[in-house]
């Protein structure tokens, strides 16, 4: 246990909220002629029939008109303020909006910037009859330059800015991954049917939901198909069904696009389905373990769940240490030697990598599987029915209890979720998935872990063209060139469904294994010279609205790569097998099903269980009062966030960082957003040292608050600094890591509720360095989500004021729509002195807080 452990932050008090963000850009946009002459044909037929509703109504028969009870999508140049409330007040009812890049041209640009590409906004929204006329009355008014009606002025904007307007038509309706999976699909079984998922448009109104899905059951049917699983969650705003269609009306729907079911109004998308699988190895290679007899079993409740395969349950590393909650017996059906993801993520969170020898995890760790076999050699979640109704029926099984069933583990702060869909990379739109570990994470305040997902295509490497020239490369050389391959690629190794997930931490993998020891066949090459890079096969961020993703790395194995073609380039992909040279070890099956086996992984699950390994040790330190702490009364709610702040609270790009801000482009006045961004798509916010936020030192010291803040609000904390330190030339180090869970709005611009900000308490130089740590996300990228992490260094003398107190501020914005909540949160803040400055940190903060938070002598 710590010698120094965490400290309590004192009560913050009420203060003034920090301003809002203002709104830049120099757009240059068209005069109202311009855009009659561009837009008026859009409304023309409509102005036609707008007086005769069955006119309109018979617009219907035509997909690329826009007509009542077919969405329509309004592309704007930069924004509006809030197109919702205009939307309703119009009698729209308001769909959804998300963002999208607009290239400039004549009409579009910015002034200052005219090569510059423009951040526009897609808004959808549906009307009836009588708000289409609306509509066209309010555009004639702006055509004419008359004066909008009270309280609609912002249409008035809304048309200066429009670039399109256009009914929602097949193309959007089928995207180029549906094509390919039908195509893939029909490959592999051209007589089966084919399954995959129709997301309708959420509507408020039950009844219009339910004459909505009838017409798609109708259309389903007509094509002699069948719906699988229907689902609607109003939480998130999500509907949708799982159906069945003969292969030849797949197949017509791969050659016309745009008939059919792409044509039916009700529907948003056409989706292939959601499923998490694992592909396993034909020939496990391990070997059979023995337990570490000494090693004392685990006692209380679960406080972290696994969503996964079924695990073996009396394997010598995990009997006694899981708890299987198996609702739909899958175990009567679950091979041994087939049950690998589970047993491997299990024993990942119970033991680590067991060729690093550790501990044994001291709470049993509850197990929910939500896969299963398929008929080949793989596991994968359940084909007959919806992923979202599946994740959310297990986490609300643990949290809050099913039917009439009580909640099976209500203690549970922590779920691992080491799956991904490959099927939907996170393109700009928030998955249907991501929305939900959104919403379960701020209603039962859980923090899911989440696997950034494994890329294993192929990657071109231009800067060589023989496998002889890559082979004999300076290492550091050689991994720039993979560097900038896989920044050029960035496009194509997107994040995987659900960890866009802005309440939940992103795990992708880190270039580090406990084996690895350099000695690898002569075919296989490491491709990084450094730990704290990327394992090759992580997906890359960024997240949703450009959030920093993945939040963490964690050992994923050091994964090497092969040569696999040459010519004007070389191309590599990343290595299959031995993986006991590079990976993580782990308990799994054998072929007879033996309970002793074990073997090597690699990838971002693995990374994942590591990260949920690593939050459980925190939370075992924070609340073991027994031996020092001083959280142990950290109330249920707030545990989650704690440990999600303290997670991240070690993390730092290191000295890879620097490398990359050097390489990577542009370079230039105000180059380094963009650059910063593409460097926090590989690292996030680096790779984390849990043993910093387990103990303090001498010259280090830690402080954890909790607290809640309302909108529009906010709270200062007045955090002593280390005496000694004042006006004294010495290296320092300030670290602050704030956490929360936001309610989403699923229909709104902002989607997250609530933004929290880390600001000066004062109008003086607040803080205790010279600036913000270079290498690290910028100051713009880590308020997107819902944890902000940042590090400040410097070595300058300073006179501080304020009574030798640090003042920080956290503040609430309400960002998507009305927020009639307070916002939980924690805060973690670290203070470090050089060495060489002789200034005791943690007893001189630790002695001035004592009477403000009631930390005795004893700790």
């Amino acid at each position: 246990m710590p010698e120094r452990p965490l400290l309590k932050l004192p009560e913050p008090t009420p203060f003034d909220p920090r301003p809002g963000p203002r709104g830049g850009g120099n757009l240059a946009k068209p005069q109202r002629d311009r855009q009659g002459a561009r837009i008026g044909p859009r409304f023309e037929r409509l102005m036609r029939v707008a007086g005769n509703p069955q006119d309109l109504i018979a617009l219907q028969d035509d997909p690329a008109s826009i007509a009542p009870e077919r969405a329509i999508v309004f592309e704007l140049a930069g924004q509006l303020k809030d197109f919702y409330t205009q939307a309703q007040e119009l009698g729209l009812e308001y769909l959804g909006d998300y963002e999208e890049d607009i290239e400039p041209d004549e009409d579009f640009h910015d002034r200052d910037k005219p090569e510059k590409t423009i951040a526009g906004r897609i808004y959808l929204a549906m009307p009836d009859v009588r708000a289409l006329q609306e509509l066209l009355g309010l555009w004639r008014r702006y055509q004419h330059g008359e004066k909008m009606p009270t309280g609609k002025s912002q249409w008035r904007e809304l048309f200066s800015l429009l670039v399109d307007v256009r009914p929602w038509a097949p193309q959007d309706r089928v995207l180029p991954e549906m094509i390919e999976y039908w195509r893939e699909s029909l490959h592999y079984n051209p007589d089966a049917p084919v399954r995959f998922e129709i997301e309708l448009w959420f509507h408020e109104n039950g009844e219009q939901r339910n004459r909505a899905f009838a017409r798609v059951e109708d259309e389903v049917h007509r094509m002699g198909g069948e719906i699988v699983h229907h689902a609607t969650l109003p939480e998130i705003r999500y509907d949708a069904a799982l159906v069945d269609i003969p292969p030849d009306q797949a197949q017509r729907l791969i050659e016309h696009p745009d008939i059919e079911l792409a044509r039916v109004d009700e529907i948003m998308f056409l989706r292939p389905q959601s499923v998490a699988r694992f592909e396993q190895d034909a020939e496990p290679e391990g070997e059979d373990g023995a337990e570490d007899a000494a090693a004392a079993l685990p006692a209380g409740n679960p406080i972290a769940a696994l969503l996964d395969g079924l695990p073996i349950q009396n394997h010598i590393r995990l009997a006694g240490r899981i708890i299987v909650d198996d609702p739909d017996d899958l175990d009567a059906n679950y091979p041994v030697n087939r049950r690998v993801h589970g047993t491997e993520m299990a024993s990942l969170i119970v033991h680590g990598d067991l060729t690093a020898g550790e501990a044994p995890l001291e709470n049993p760790l509850l197990v929910l599987p939500v896969m299963q076999p398929d008929g080949g050699n793989s596991e994968q979640t359940p084909p007959d029915r919806l992923l979202v109704d599946v994740i959310h029926r297990a986490v609300r099984r643990i949290k809050a209890g099913d039917g009439d069933e009580a909640a099976t583990a209500p203690d549970v702060v922590l779920i691992n979720l080491s799956l991904g869909d490959r099927w939907r990379p996170f393109a700009r739109v928030m998955s249907p998935l991501g929305r939900l570990l959104d919403f379960l994470a701020h209603r039962y305040r859980v923090l899911f872990l989440v696997s950034a997902g494994n890329v294993l295509d192929r990657l071109v490497i231009p800067d060589y063209r023989t496998s002889r020239e890559f082979e004999d490369a300076d290492p550091e050389e050689r991994e720039k060139a993979i560097l900038a391959a896989l920044n050029a690629n960035k496009s194509q190794r997107t994040l995987y469904s659900p960890s866009e997930s802005v309440n939940a931490v992103t795990i992708g993998a880190a270039h580090k294994s406990a084996i690895a020891n350099g000695g690898l066949p002569a075919n296989l090459i490491d491709p990084f010279t450094d730990e704290r890079l990327p394992n090759i096969v992580s997906a890359m961020g960024l997240g949703y609205r450009k959030g920093v993703k993945p939040d963490l790395l964690f050992a994923g194995g050091r994964m090497p790569v092969r040569v696999v073609a040459t010519g004007d380039s070389v191309t590599i992909a990343p290595a299959d097998r031995p993986a006991r040279l590079f990976g993580a070890r782990a308990a799994a099956p054998d072929r007879v099903g033996g309970t002793r086996h074990e073997d090597f992984t690699c990838g971002t699950s693995v990374a994942t269980a590591l990260a949920t390994r690593a939050a459980h040790r925190i939370y075992n330190v924070l609340m073991n009062g027994a031996e020092g702490s001083n959280h142990d009364d950290l109330p249920l709610n707030y545990r989650a966030l704690a440990l999600k702040a303290l997670l991240a609270h070690g993390a730092e790009w290191g000295p890879k960082g620097a490398m990359l801000d050097d390489f990577f482009q542009p370079h230039g006045q105000g180059s380094h957003f963009a650059r910063r961004d593409d460097i926090a798509r590989l690292l996030g916010f680096g790779v984390p040292d849990i043993e910093r936020v387990l103990d303090c030192t001498e010259n280090r010291a830690t402080l954890l608050g909790i607290g809640s803040v309302a909108a529009d609000s906010a709270l200062l904390y007045r955090i002593p600094i280390p005496g000694g330190l004042d006006g004294q030339r010495a290296f320092r180090a300030l670290t602050a890591t704030l956490a929360w869970f936001t309610p989403i709005n699923a229909r709104h611009q902002g989607y997250r509720r609530a933004a929290l900000d880390i600001s000066p308490g004062t109008d003086e130089k607040y803080w205790i360095t010279d600036q913000r740590e270079s290498y690290q996300p910028t100051d713009k990228a880590i308020v997107r989500g819902t944890l902000l992490h940042e590090r400040r260094t410097g070595e300058r003398a300073a006179v501080f004021v304020d009574n030798g107190e640090l003042l920080l501020r956290i503040s609430c914005r309400a960002v998507a729509g009305e927020l009639n909540e307070e916002i939980p949160y924690a805060l973690a803040i670290s203070f470090e002195v050089g060495i060489e400055a002789g200034i005791p940190v943690y007893e001189d903060i630790r002695a001035r807080i004592a009477p403000q938070v009631g930390i005795g002598v004893g700790g």
